[in-house]
């Protein structure tokens, strides 16, 4: 489980690794797929303007191992921590997936106005090909998504989980999590997933679904300064 404490180092080096970008100690996803950046361990100088210049919009994100230093002309915007959440059982109580949809590349409008609610920083033209993404129509409106991003071996983080403020308080937030970690389960992946420690509602909500803190990682905020931007 020593991978999960560096999991886009090592999403990027196994189940995502056609879409790594890089080499050596630097790795990166493309920008319309995910603002995320990694390296093998702090003392590495990661790689950003090659990085920046092969595509990856800054800012962008160091998740659980934060480089030491990092080269001139950049700077580190803001620091954080995220709470890695397990689930302390696979199983989950029954919940109706009736109204429960498989979203597809006709739903990426709808998609993107919710996120942009909810992730804007994270959710990008082409998230939505990290895994498979669930959701709730109303009309012409998506009432509530989740889906699935950082795959590692074995494992599968749930992410997105996102509610229109129209529809908060129907339970659809925990019921899509549910029919996601039960698709996960069924092809044999345990699921995991990140929420910010700040985020009291979300980490109450995944209390009661009987989530447990597995580790506490850190987070970083990386941009280029604007007098150096090219």
């Amino acid at each position: 489980m020593i991978e999960l404490d560096n999991p886009v180092w090592h999403a990027l080096g196994g189940p995502h690794r056609h879409l790594a970008h890089g080499s050596g100690d630097t790795r990166w996803y493309p920008g319309d797929i995910a603002p995320f950046v990694a390296i093998p361990h702090p003392e590495v100088v990661p790689a950003l303007d090659a990085a920046a210049a092969l595509g990856l919009e800054h800012p962008f994100y160091f998740v659980g191992t934060i480089p030491a230093s990092i080269p001139g002309g950049w700077d580190v915007l803001a620091r954080g921590w995220i709470l890695q959440l397990l689930p302390a059982s696979p199983d989950q109580a029954p919940s109706s997936e009736e109204d429960i949809q498989v979203l597809t590349a006709v739903d990426a409008p709808r998609m993107l106005a919710l996120m942009q609610i909810g992730f804007p920083d994270f959710f990008r033209e082409r998230t939505a090909e990290l895994g498979e993404y669930v959701g709730i129509p109303d009309g012409a409106v998506l009432a509530a998504m989740a889906g699935e991003r950082l795959a590692l071996a074995g494992w599968q983080e749930i992410s997105g989980v996102c509610t229109h403020p129209q529809y908060v308080g129907r339970g659809y937030a925990r019921r899509l999590t549910q029919a996601l970690m039960r698709r996960q389960r069924r092809r044999g992946a345990r699921s995991f997933l990140h929420v910010s420690e700040e985020n009291a509602p979300a980490r109450r909500l995944y209390a009661s679904m009987g989530f447990v803190e597995r580790a506490r990682l850190a987070i970083a905020k990386i941009a280029r300064r604007p007098h150096e931007s090219r």
